[in-house]
């Protein structure tokens, strides 16, 4: 057997179709062309001996060798991402760097506590924060673009690679104008909703189908939209109203406010989510820093 071609590109296509699902739609997240994605993929199974994929009209399916490849292609992208950015921060002078990924139904307030204790015990450790949505965390995850990820935990969010950690559970709420003083169900049967994009918001918006259930409710979804400031924003504007964990009342506009409902109280759980493949002294610390 001689000496291998394969490098970082040809691990990061490969996983690419993989993860997107076929070689045109990997090519359009990688934002280059298709024929050059074929290629590399093409020349990673000439060098390996074994097809990666099965492509035939209409179908598109990985290999068994192909599936024990890709586990150990992320891996080591995710093992390279991670010494890329030590190195970049050494290089600085700081002792370490973290990227967290986290939800906004997790607000920066309700994780600052964990973040003091750890900055405590490790000074010269940066912390990078970015506000992502709970499939995009688990995608990170797995690439090693994000370290950690604070997300909303349901039966819907599972990934053998990525552990997780309940943190806190909360109760989900209304988002009202500062003008209503209370809200009930025979009220939510009959207002308006702005909601998140289900495609953005899939693991919250299943939760809330769950919960639906045993009142019967059937809201009325006038709006939708990607961002949070956004849903926030037609709720101030009287669009609609919106649902949302009463924990991060302090995270909203000025003119709204969260309001429980009486006899209904879905609750939330948020939970840290970390790579199980790739782990370090450092991660496990910050993973203390946070009491279940």
């Amino acid at each position: 057997m001689g000496p291998t071609r394969i490098g970082i590109r040809h691990l990061r296509y490969t996983v690419a179709v993989a993860d997107a699902g076929g070689f045109r739609a990997a090519a359009e997240a990688l934002n280059i062309a298709q024929p050059a994605v074929s290629k590399t993929v093409q020349d990673t199974e000439n060098d390996l001996g074994f097809a990666i994929f099965l492509r035939s009209a209409g179908t598109f399916e990985i290999t068994e060798p192909g599936r024990i490849f890709l586990d150990d292609a992320r891996q080591t992208l995710a093992t390279f991402e991670r010494t890329i950015r030590a190195s970049r921060q050494n290089e600085l002078g700081a002792r370490g760097h973290i990227i967290v990924g986290y939800s906004a139904l997790a607000t920066s307030a309700q994780i600052s506590g964990g973040l003091d204790r750890f900055q405590e015990r490790h000074p010269g450790c940066q912390v990078e924060m970015h506000v992502m949505s709970t499939d995009t965390m688990m995608r990170n995850l797995k690439t090693g673009e994000i370290d950690i990820g604070f997300l909303l935990s349901h039966d819907s969010v599972h990934d053998p690679e990525v552990a997780q950690k309940p943190i806190w559970s909360t109760t989900i709420g209304v988002v009202v104008p500062r003008t209503v003083d209370a809200v009930s169900l025979d009220m939510l049967r009959t207002s308006d909703f702005v909601m998140g994009v289900r495609e953005n918001w899939r693991s919250f918006r299943a939760l809330l189908d769950a919960a639906f259930d045993a009142p019967r409710l059937s809201p009325s979804i006038v709006d939708e939209a990607w961002d949070v400031q956004v849903i926030f924003q037609r709720v101030a504007d009287g669009r609609g109203l919106t649902f949302y964990p009463i924990s991060a009342a302090d995270s909203l506009p000025a003119a709204l406010q969260i309001l429980p409902v009486p006899g209904w109280t879905p609750q939330l759980t948020i939970a840290m989510a970390w790579s199980r493949t790739v782990d370090t002294r450092l991660l496990q610390a910050f993973r203390e820093s946070f009491p279940q």
